[in-house]
């Protein structure tokens, strides 16, 4: 096949995780795979094979105003509808929710097979007023619709319906993410010492690492050794270094910017924390099990109950503060069941590889290109 792949940037997250090592791969198996970012590139940390095409379209920036916004959508429709025609493309696959709606825009007129694929939760994902009407009229328009979960599938299935114009060829497929092999295993001799607790992701309020913060604070009145590390670069950097010196833990508590790789850092944490409000598929938590390292994660909506089963290959936790605190109490007094947990937690590479992840893209791919 002759493949068009579209996402707003290579710029850290999972979704840009995904979508370098899924155009990579399909480009190992012999397709034509054409990359198209939103940006410029210039803040690129995922990287891709040589094999596949890479197009920077330069078309991201702030709009002022509602004709600003109005104009800069036209603009960004017309320049991505040009690109994928240029591509010749039999099938294109966008990621991402504001990027998707551009995607379905962009090739409505030409006639090329649009697939398209949610990869955070719908149902608590925000786009604003209208960016969501035109989400309710763009997807329904979409060829094919991919979501990560059960749950996420579900909503869109009731948003396609609600808009009263679902064209999509079938139900909307569910696809999981799928974890890397770890470049580094953690050493639990090591990591037990360290007394190090480790989250990872964009410094954005949707990651919760401000409650996180807040959660630690008693944690490390009872075990003064023990420290937070916080790995990802974002936003809210500025208030999240303002709440922990209000809170007096800048000994206790660092942000230590973006890593790359981050399995050296992540194999080195005695406890992993996810502590998002919502999630699609948490890349970072399936990192952390991958590599051998105990893992709690509060129960948000979509993702985290897909990957853990409970005190089994992990910890799942109430999606609020008080259940954060117990949570990591819990990992620190209880080290048989912690190196138990963080043992079965592995098992994510079998549940989650990329080849089965790839089958799944392939399939559905072919089957709208009529390949």
């Amino acid at each position: 096949m002759n493949i068009t792949c579209l996402i707003h940037s290579l710029d850290g997250g999972g979704a840009e995780r995904v979508m370098a090592g899924l155009s990579s791969r399909l480009a190992g198996r012999g397709h034509a795979v054409t990359l198209l970012t939103l940006d410029r590139g210039e803040s690129d940390r995922h990287l891709v094979d040589p094999s596949v095409s890479r197009r920077m379209l330069g078309v991201m920036g702030e709009t002022r105003s509602l004709i600003s916004a109005v104009a800069n959508l036209r603009r960004r429709v017309r320049v991505i509808r040009a690109a994928m025609v240029d591509s010749s493309p039999d099938v294109v696959l966008s990621f991402c929710d504001r990027t998707n709606i551009l995607a379905v825009m962009a090739a409505r007129p030409t006639g090329i097979p649009i697939v398209i694929s949610e990869r955070s939760d719908p149902s608590a994902q925000s786009l604003g007023r209208a960016y969501g009407w035109l989400r309710n009229r763009m997807y329904p328009k979409a060829n094919r619709i991919i979501a990560q979960t059960v749950d996420s599938a579900e909503y869109i299935e009731t948003l396609l319906i609600s808009a009263g114009r679902r064209r999509v060829t079938g139900p909307v497929d569910v696809i999981p993410s799928a974890v890397d092999t770890p470049c580094a295993t953690s050493d639990r001799s090591v990591a037990v010492a360290n007394r190090q607790v480790v989250s990872v992701g964009r410094l954005e309020i949707e990651k919760g690492f401000d409650r996180l913060i807040d959660a630690f604070a008693p944690v490390v009145k009872r075990y003064p050794d023990w420290k937070l590390q916080i790995i990802g670069e974002g936003s809210q950097r500025g208030p999240l270094e303002n709440q922990i010196r209000q809170l007096g833990l800048t000994s206790s508590v660092s942000l230590a910017g973006w890593i790359q790789p981050v399995w050296q850092p992540l194999a080195a944490a005695t406890i992993f924390v996810s502590s998002s409000h919502y999630e699609g598929f948490p890349s970072a938590l399936m990192e952390a099990m991958a590599a051998g390292v105990p893992s709690v994660s509060v129960d948000c909506p979509s993702g985290p109950r897909q990957i853990i089963c409970d005190t089994l290959n992990g910890l799942l936790v109430p999606n609020d503060l008080a259940g954060i605190t117990a949570g990591i109490e819990r990992m620190i007094v209880d080290s048989t069941m912690r190196e138990e947990i963080g043992e079965a937690g592995r098992d994510v590479l079998t549940h989650f590889g990329w080849p089965t992840m790839v089958d799944h893209y392939e399939r559905v791919l072919a089957e709208e290109s009529g390949r």
